[in-house]
């Protein structure tokens, strides 16, 4: 990076005042050197508790180059890391902002959810200063911000791919036959929610080929402005990661770990939180321990199958979307289809038709749960015949029609 303290402030503050978004530039110290906001959001008492929390996000250590997005109830950040050679500058951070406007109702839902005594006129009056900016033209903004700080040009496509927290809003604005036929990519995820479920998932049934997909997204919404103790920061995020253990844990078990196995491995990290003094090193502990429960499900469910029959679960697995056929699965292991399917029932206790089916059924269900998709997409995506075809094996292995089983979901996730 070849520019003067002086240079970056002017660059900050052009894009304030083009944007009418925050800039903020933290030092190497953790230290908020200066700062472009409106007087409206510096004067409300929500501004000072979200300074504190941003500046948390940027890591001297971070190897990444390029904008890192992330996301903070509702409201959208992204940072730039400042280095020269091998040394690290500090950070630009820009926002917050909002994809859209937020209705008091909701606001009011906010404050009813996480059961706080919160002012509520403060709040709305806090959403309502910070700008209105879609997803694309804040990651058009963070390529300006990079460009013009280190005079290099990034691919939008790449910032993205490495970008979980506007990945999802991106994504889904692309034709969606054309982002499945990259492979099984993430999920679009809607919600901290949905990213829970989807990393338990992982957890339980040990994919640990996709957990990482996930794990640098909070499993229990830590972004959000709300703290489970008033002492300190340390000590809220020290609570959150606590719960985090204990669902993880559960998730474990439920995939076929010893229950005094998991408990133990609880304990044992729950201990190791409790020592650490830096919330870095709380996040990277947490991120062990994902690692290790989900690797020992990963390496129990290897011990019940044979090589061959593993190799067919994950290359199933991975070709949900794709056409799947007992020659080519026999072609894959070098033995016959009919000794194939004669071991495979032998050992997992159904046919290689059946678990594909289940399989996809299982694939379809988590679609109908995280996202907007229209059934007759999913069940073309997942290779069923035709919309009857695709209701009436749905109906076999979970007992509801898909537009019966996403209503029920839909009930439930706005009961609570």
């Amino acid at each position: 990076m070849e520019i003067s303290k002086k240079d970056l402030q002017y660059i900050c503050q052009l894009i304030y005042e083009i944007h009418q978004i925050p800039v903020y530039y933290v030092n190497q110290f953790g230290e908020f050197e200066y700062e472009f906001s409106r007087s409206a959001l510096r004067k409300n008492p929500y501004y000072a508790p979200l300074k504190e929390q941003i500046s948390i996000y940027t890591y001297e250590d971070d190897p990444n180059d390029f904008p890192i997005f992330f996301s903070n109830s509702n409201l959208n950040f992204f940072f730039v890391n400042l280095k020269k050679t091998n040394l690290f500058l500090g950070s630009i951070i820009v926002g917050p902002s909002i994809i859209s406007e937020i209705s008091e109702e909701n606001i009011t839902k906010m404050i009813d959810n996480f059961k706080r005594n919160e002012n509520k006129r403060n709040l709305i009056e806090y959403y309502q200063s910070i700008p209105i900016i879609d997803n694309q033209q804040l990651l058009t903004i963070s390529l300006l911000v990079y460009y013009l700080i280190y005079h290099k040009k990034l691919d939008k496509s790449f910032v993205i791919q490495n970008n979980k927290a506007i990945a999802p809003v991106i994504i889904e604005t692309e034709d969606p036959d054309l982002e499945l036929s990259k492979g099984r990519r993430n999920f679009i995820f809607h919600s901290n929610l949905s990213y829970e479920r989807v990393l338990l998932d992982y957890v339980k049934n040990g994919r640990i080929d996709k957990i990482h997909d996930v794990i640098n997204y909070s499993i229990i919404g830590e972004a959000e402005l709300g703290l489970l103790s008033k002492r300190s920061r340390l000590r809220s995020e020290k609570n959150l990661m606590i719960t985090g253990v204990a669902l993880v844990c559960r998730a474990a078990i439920e995939g076929g770990l010893n229950d005094e196995t998991a408990f133990t491995l609880s304990d044992f990290y729950i201990q190791q939180l409790e020592e650490l003094g830096r919330l870095k090193e709380i996040l990277k502990l947490m991120e062990e321990a994902i690692i290790d429960f989900t690797n020992r499900v990963h390496q129990l469910n290897d011990e019940k199958y044979t090589a061959t029959v593993t190799a067919c679960k994950h290359y199933i697995y991975n070709n949900l979307y794709g056409e799947i056929t007992l020659d080519h699965l026999a072609q894959m292991c070098h033995l016959s289809p009919n000794y194939l399917s004669s071991l495979f029932k032998k050992e997992v206790g159904i046919t290689i038709s059946e678990y594909i089916q289940q399989q996809r059924v299982d694939e379809a269900k988590k679609l109908l749960i995280l996202t907007n998709y229209p059934i007759s997409d999913i069940g073309t995506w997942l290779n069923f015949n035709d919309q009857s075809y695709f209701i009436k094996i749905f109906k076999k292995y979970i007992g509801l029609t898909p537009r019966q089983f996403r209503n029920n979901h839909s009930s439930k996730n706005t009961s609570t």
